[in-house]
């Protein structure tokens, strides 16, 4: 019988962490290397042309309803029984339903195709040798096959062993850079590029699928199928999933589109530098908390609220020193990065960079509230607020990008978060998870940002005064990197929960060490 992964979850969770990490520090360095190529050998418009369909295809994702979620959050159960048969059933239900998504994809792209030239604010701001159609028809491309293929991920990142898919990620990833660096080197054409990019990205999403296909080649050989039951079960808790993915898609998906209808594309290729950057933050405190999710939905399963509220503080404890050391070095350093490393002409505005680091803040903070409430399934008790959000931003952003330009389009993101997401989620999660009062969860954010300022501000000040080169940029870094962190040391550094993760560290490295 199949033997599903029974390491402990601190060990499962350490190796997704550290993985997670690698991955992001080797894929990061790649994408900074090729952003880097890629403005100095084409112009700004193609990284404008590459954010906008960037956009356009992430919300064609919402055709795939948030089943894959849902599906992770069903197997937690069999796999910890060792039931072959239901995780079987599960399988092939998602495997049935993600090739119907990629029909679903390519008949969507082709529908809407004619609207493409209206998402475009001035079409001579395009380079000449774009052709908008076949550039459209090769992401949509991409997009389908993705879904063909990748579906067998979910049982990796089910069983704990999602570092896996992160190390097959990290290599394709780097391979996908070294690719189009050749192509780019030798053609100088942006097409090819995407060609090449679709290629790399089918050899890793095939690499799983045999992978998986092989090791628990007992599920796959097991012909088991869910019952009429179990199928209607998943849609109603995609139902509540479909709203959470339609509301995160419009927050974080339509913000090149806006600025594309109303600003135009040189803009939407100037935020794209900064959305890169903001991106692989955000992804490296996702992939380092939301490692712990399959960890978290296991756990849940055996414990009582108050330990999973103890569990719970001490990530959270986690998230927010994370949260205020990102936010506090990127509003510190991402001008003066993008300045030195590839253009002062590509830089926004401190009033812009101020608005981006508050979005950020607000994301960041919530990575652990986002792996707890995925974990216990609470979205399906908040299925409207999403929505709301989605509508919100979509209406403020439009409103205020008219009146005072491309900072309106983010403000519209933090003021639907606000009235939204923002309160929600913890508030369901303290609810429905914890049985615990809400105060103290808003008292602590308070405090947390409050320190986010008395930080940021004095350092600001006297980086101002610091020349523009690289050899400066290297002393920011080093800066923030150490007296961010020393600070947080000293004012925390009898705080229960940072005790907590010095012991655990004293402890692994002794372990480590020990003869």
């Amino acid at each position: 019988m199949m033997v599903f992964n029974k390491n402990s979850r601190k060990k499962n969770a350490a190796l997704m962490s550290g993985m997670s990490i690698l991955n992001q520090v080797v894929s990061n360095v790649a994408a900074f290397i090729y952003r880097t190529v890629f403005i100095y050998w084409l112009s700004t418009e193609y990284l404008g042309i590459n954010g906008l369909f960037s956009n356009i295809i992430q919300i064609f994702s919402l055709a795939e309803l948030g089943i894959g979620s849902i599906i992770i959050f069903h197997l937690y159960k069999p796999i910890k029984e060792d039931d072959v048969g239901q995780i079987a059933g599960l399988m092939y239900f998602y495997k049935w339903f993600y090739r119907l998504i990629t029909i679903v994809i390519v008949i969507i792209g082709i529908l809407l195709s004619p609207a493409l030239p209206y998402i475009i604010r001035d079409a001579k701001e395009l380079p000449a040798d774009i052709n908008l159609y076949l550039i459209y028809a090769l992401y949509i491309f991409q997009s389908a096959t993705s879904y063909a293929f990748s579906y067998r991920q979910a049982l990796l990142n089910a069983d704990q062993r999602g570092y896996i898919v992160t190390a097959a990620q990290m290599v394709f990833t780097c391979l996908r850079y070294m690719v189009s660096i050749l192509i780019l080197y030798l053609t100088r054409n942006y097409m090819f590029i995407l060609i090449g990019t679709i290629i790399v990205n089918l050899m890793n999403n095939l690499f799983i699928y045999f992978y998986v296909g092989y090791f628990y080649s007992d599920v796959f050989e097991n012909k088991s199928k869910m019952n009429r039951l179990g199928i209607i079960q998943i849609f109603k808790d995609a139902g509540a999933m479909m709203c959470h993915r339609i509301g995160a898609t419009v927050v974080s998906s339509t913000d090149n589109i806006v600025m594309s209808m109303y600003v135009g594309t040189i803009a939407v290729g100037i935020y794209s530098n900064y959305s890169l950057i903001i991106q692989m933050i955000q992804t490296i405190i996702n992939n380092l908390l939301n490692s712990f999710t399959a960890s978290i939905g296991n756990y849940t399963l055996t414990v009582k609220n108050e330990e999973r509220y103890q569990l719970y503080k001490k990530l959270r404890f986690a998230n927010m020193w994370i949260a205020v050391f990102c936010t506090s070095s990127l509003y510190l350093l991402i001008n003066p990065f993008i300045q030195v490393v590839w253009d002062k002409d590509l830089i926004f505005s401190k009033e812009v960079v101020f608005v981006l680091c508050t979005n950020f803040f607000l994301f960041a903070s919530r990575s652990a509230n986002g792996a707890f409430n995925i974990a216990a399934g609470t979205f399906v008790y908040d299925r409207a607020r999403p929505l709301i959000e989605a509508v919100l931003n979509l209406v403020i952003s439009v409103f205020l990008v008219k009146r005072i330009g491309i900072v309106g389009v983010f403000l519209g993101t933090i003021i639907s978060s606000g009235f939204t997401v923002w309160w929600r989620e913890p508030y369901l999660l303290f609810k429905k998870v914890f049985g615990q009062r809400l105060r103290g969860y808003f008292v602590s954010y308070a405090l947390w940002t409050l320190l986010l300022f008395l930080i940021t501000i004095p350092f600001e000040r006297f980086m101002v005064q610091l020349p523009m080169n690289m050899f400066y940029l290297v002393i920011r870094f080093l800066i923030c990197g150490i007296g961010i962190n020393a600070i947080l040391i000293l004012l925390m550094c009898k705080n229960q929960y940072f005790l907590y993760y010095f012991e655990l560290m004293k402890t692994l490295v002794l372990k480590k060490f020990k003869p």
